[in-house]
């Protein structure tokens, strides 16, 4: 009796958590959401919405944005690094790859 009464009170209680899990869960993810988008504001962007249908980007106003727009004109392209060129080009042969001397077994 006392395993029968075990067995009926963990299957109420597995029921009763499932539900308050499907009652909760939305509310928590809301939230989690929420505050990620809070954390993503703070770090330099600003939130803005667009239209109806809801498309959400994020503008980032940085000096360091503002400051390369002024600094170079339209249409150039700065180069920091080029990395060197190797020593002699190989050619031919040299570049196949290993070649493996092999008998022919008959």
């Amino acid at each position: 009796m006392a395993f029968l009464k075990f067995i009926l009170i963990a299957f109420a209680v597995y029921f009763v958590v499932r539900f308050l899990f499907r009652l909760f869960l939305p509310f928590a993810m809301r939230k989690a959401a929420e505050k990620l988008m809070k954390k993503a504001q703070q770090q330099g962007g600003a939130y803005n919405s667009q239209g109806q249908g809801g498309t959400f980007y994020y503008e980032f106003n940085g000096q360091r944005q503002e400051q390369a727009k002024k600094s170079q004109p339209e249409g150039k392209v700065h180069v920091d690094y080029i990395p060197p060129k190797e020593g002699v080009e190989r050619k031919g042969t040299e570049t196949a790859g290993e070649f493996v001397d092999f008998e022919e077994i008959k």
